[in-house]
């Protein structure tokens, strides 16, 4: 690999001028309060950063890794309650043991009023998501009534990309959230998940909103090509609804506030699938303050549409007021 890709990040401009305040603070609860009261943004979902690579280790056994998620979602909920209501929590679990991430899944939201859970799309069984083995989990999420959320973490041993990119992070970064989230997708769609469970709520996250018309249309037609006679025509064996059906029923994926593919995902998914999000405290993140403006400055998408990934489609996402 060249010397100029080996653990190279890309140059990330103004991070001090942007975190610097909240550095200072160690990103304590008041950060996060202030940071609402002057962007304007109303409610904060807390997805963790650290916690997305506690259960990286391909070795690491059922046991030790919900007591990793289970120390991660109690540290969690003593943060939210340093800091007020527009804090929302999400568990991070493990899928190593269903049953076990069922229970922390119920005690999160039952005792710890979190709205969400989340999962890394990184394979850590023999099991593929649309395996019965999973069903337990699904089932106390639909049960619960919260948002599975797919949110990959990049520089892991089971990454998508690992054994084709060494330590390139950029490749690295690209293929774990893109394709991590693309296979996610195709296992619970395709794979039968959200036919069996109709209720299931499932959002993937960081990864932008442009693949998801190509892949549903990919995932329909198959390895059987794209002529409509052969493959556009035929149902997807398994399954009562084409990918697009379930997709909008039950799925939601968020987008950059700049993100240019949104009106190409409102063309051919609809507009009730997309939901914003800011990565507030990442170093891509660092545009949080303008994603209203930002949103609100976009062309090609009506007013309407607007307020829907700003507030309708994240509130009936989460479950908020």
């Amino acid at each position: 690999m060249p010397d100029f890709l080996i653990g190279k990040r890309a140059p990330v401009p103004g991070l001090r001028d942007v975190y610097g305040e909240y550095q200072a603070l160690g990103f304590s609860p008041e950060v996060y309060k202030r940071v609402l009261d002057r962007s304007g943004i109303d409610y904060m979902l807390l997805y963790p950063t650290v916690g997305l690579f506690i259960g990286s280790s391909p070795t690491l056994d059922a046991p030790t890794a919900a007591a990793y998620r289970r120390a991660y979602n109690r540290w969690l909920h003593d943060f939210i309650c340093e800091g007020d209501e527009r804090m929302i929590g999400v568990a991070s679990l493990d899928l190593r043991d269903p049953l076990e991430a069922a229970r922390e899944a119920r005690r999160c939201v039952a005792e710890c009023g979190f709205r969400a859970v989340t999962v890394v799309p990184d394979p850590v069984t023999p099991h593929s998501w649309f395996d019965p083995f999973h069903d337990p989990l699904w089932a106390e999420i639909q049960d619960l009534d919260v948002p599975l959320a797919i949110h990959a973490g990049a520089g892991t041993p089971l990454n998508v990309g690992v054994d084709r990119y060494g330590t390139w992070a950029v490749g690295r970064g690209a293929a774990a959230f893109v394709c991590g989230n693309m296979l996610a997708s195709m296992a619970l769609i395709g794979g039968g998940v959200l036919e069996r469970f109709p209720r299931l709520r499932v959002v993937h996250l960081e990864v932008g909103c442009g693949w998801v018309p190509y892949w549903l249309d990919r995932m329909f037609a198959g390895v059987q090509g794209a002529n409509r006679a052969t493959s556009r025509l035929l149902p997807m064996e398994g399954l009562s609804m084409h990918p697009v059906d379930y997709f909008r029923r039950q799925c939601f994926v968020a987008c950059d506030p700049d993100d240019p593919h949104i009106d190409a995902v409102v063309s051919a998914v609809g507009d009730g699938c997309l939901v914003t999000a800011t990565d507030f405290g990442h170093p891509e993140g660092r545009g949080y303050a303008d994603a209203i403006r930002e949103t609100l400055e976009i062309e090609v998408i009506s007013d309407e549409i607007k307020q829907k990934i700003m507030w309708d489609n994240p509130a009936r996402l989460y479950g908020l007021g």
